[in-house]
């Protein structure tokens, strides 16, 4: 196979070059191999090399040690940034633990899963040791020769699995689901932040329902935060059948379905982001407010679009009812305002209106009275009319 044709790998095939000009071995491998051989679109591109992360900051000039301590470094290249890791192998003292290979076997075999552990020359030739290309084509996920070791070096691989099925809709191979199931306590071990991002991308994979059945048949969900307290969630989610695109898309799901526990220690469980919890926030406080007046203009200007699919999937499943991103975007169109930027007041305005009063909170509640009265067309976005508005009807704001 030819790839020099091939824009995903035009950076990565100078970068091959280069190690090979200096005297070193440096090949193509892992996922971006993988989606070469599936035809699927190609996002990163890593190269493995016997070069250490020394020896490759010497060769490029824009090098970020990014993990040097894991033999990584990103190289950047033609506007783009390629990992290029130095070749590993398992230890045989500590079984946690790796140590920088020689040759490429030794990485090959010291990776998760076959179809992971395939590598590609520059003129497309691809190494196989493992026979990953019969297990892409049987599609089904199996560890590198012995899974109890390939999880013990590293229990996280048992969640990539399901997540693999998530994005691939490939079976686990037998002995590697019950190595799953014997070790599944083992993802005690593994830190809140990286299972939280295997987790994220498990939830937002095209078969999602079905990594959720290897997450349960292996057990493995009942050690995860919030899961392991009550078998119900897992329930509900089966019951569904449901797809996310989100954490914070399906916590709001279960929360709505569940009432507890709070969102806020659904997000600090998992230790997600500020911002996972103010987009699961917003949506929760659009579904309420579905529930209690149906879809309103305030609710539309409230809802950002990021949140459209989450909340038309969640009034669907739970109160049966549809509406469109069609419809939403239609009505976001016809808002007065897009957002508080665009209105015609601010708190200067308020004080020049109010000099009797003092700065503080009545200036804030009013211009959110003021931002609501605009979105729901009960006045117009101008600032006389507003004033007179504003003069005319006293607010309870203290």
């Amino acid at each position: 196979m030819n790839i020099e044709n091939r824009n995903e790998f035009s950076g990565g095939i100078v970068i091959l070059n280069k190690l090979k000009q200096a005297g070193y071995q440096a090949y193509f491998v892992g996922g971006c191999v993988r989606d070469y051989v599936l035809k699927k679109p190609i996002k990163d591109i890593d190269i493995t090399t016997n070069a250490t992360p020394t020896e490759v900051q010497a060769i490029f000039d824009k090098v970020i040690p990014v993990g040097i301590a894991h033999g990584t470094v990103i190289v950047r290249k033609q506007n783009k940034s390629y990992e290029v890791t130095t070749f590993r192998n398992k230890s045989q003292a500590n079984e946690d633990t790796f140590i920088f290979g020689k040759k490429l076997a030794d990485d090959l075999l010291y990776r998760d899963f076959t179809m992971n552990a395939l590598a590609m020359d520059k003129n497309g030739h691809i190494i196989d040791l493992c026979d990953g290309q019969a297990d892409l084509q049987a599609q089904q996920i199996k560890a590198v020769e012995n899974p109890y070791k390939r999880f013990k070096e590293d229990p996280l691989r048992m969640v990539r699995a399901c997540r693999f099925v998530s994005q691939l809709g490939f079976s686990i191979e037998t002995e590697t689901m019950q190595a799953i199931k014997h070790l599944k306590s083992d993802i005690n071990r593994v830190a809140i932040e990286r299972l939280k991002n295997e987790m994220d991308a498990l939830i937002n994979g095209d078969y999602f329902p079905e990594a959720l059945q290897y997450l349960i048949e292996s057990e493995l969900i009942y050690q995860f935060p919030i899961f392991k307290d009550d078998q119900r969630f897992t329930e509900l989610l089966q019951k569904e059948n449901s797809q996310f695109s989100s954490f914070s898309h399906m916590i709001v799901f279960l929360y709505h379905l569940y009432s507890q526990p709070s969102i806020t220690k659904w997000v600090k469980s998992w230790n997600g982001s500020n911002n996972e919890k103010l987009l699961a926030q917003s949506l929760n406080n659009a579904v309420i407010h579905y529930k209690q007046n149906g879809i309103t203009l305030w609710l539309v200007y409230q809802l950002h679009e990021s949140l459209h699919k989450p909340f038309i999937q969640i009034i669907d499943t739970i109160y049966n009812e549809s509406i469109t991103e069609k419809q939403l975007r239609e009505i976001k169109n016809e808002l007065p305002i897009q957002s508080r930027k665009e209105l015609l007041v601010n708190g200067h305005l308020l004080m020049e209106w109010f000099p009797s009063r003092r700065q503080g909170k009545w200036i804030q509640q009013m211009l959110e009275t003021i931002e609501y009265a605009v979105v729901m067309k009960k006045i117009n976005n101008d600032e006389q009319t507003i004033k007179e508005w504003i003069l005319c009807h006293p607010l309870a704001i203290n």
